[in-house]
């Protein structure tokens, strides 16, 4: 629902957009939304303001990013990239959250836990099945070792 006014600016005023996330609810936009707008020079009060809810929002970003994950061989951290984001905004994102301290070693023992395996379906062809992807993958590191070490 987009909340929309109108009026008429003094010659010489300037119109600054904004786009903004806003936590505070409303009863026709979800608690999370952001709000884009514009803004007259000097003043905090939108002049034009349309709510967009976040799941909308945040859908439309994280698909057009083209996230993807890789695995650094040193030391074993997980590295997010994305195809459509400029580097500043992915190393505030890599900073913002838990993803800098996240390892191969820490995704699979958050895995092992017993509250996540107690919700899995079949959590015993689950962990043969990751066994199995571990094993493939250790087979994969020989033979690079392997092909290194030959030079």
């Amino acid at each position: 629902m987009a909340e929309c006014g109108v009026y008429s600016m003094m010659p010489g005023t300037e119109a600054l957009p904004f786009f903004e996330r806003e936590k505070d609810s409303t009863k026709f936009v979800a608690a999370e939304s952001y709000v884009a707008g514009f803004r007259t020079s000097g003043d905090t009060a939108p002049f034009v303001r349309i709510a967009l809810p976040a799941e909308i929002v945040d859908q439309a970003v994280l698909t057009g990013a083209q996230l993807s994950v890789w695995l650094s061989a040193g030391d074993g951290r997980l590295i997010l990239d994305a195809g459509n984001i400029d580097s500043d905004t992915l190393e505030a994102a890599r900073a913002a959250g838990p993803m800098h301290e996240q390892t191969l070693l820490t995704l699979v023992e958050a895995c092992l836990e017993p509250d996540h395996l107690s919700k899995e379906d079949d959590p015993i062809g689950d962990l043969a099945s990751l066994r199995a992807q571990l094993v493939e993958a250790l087979a994969k590191v020989d033979g690079a070792l392997a092909r290194l070490r030959r030079g």
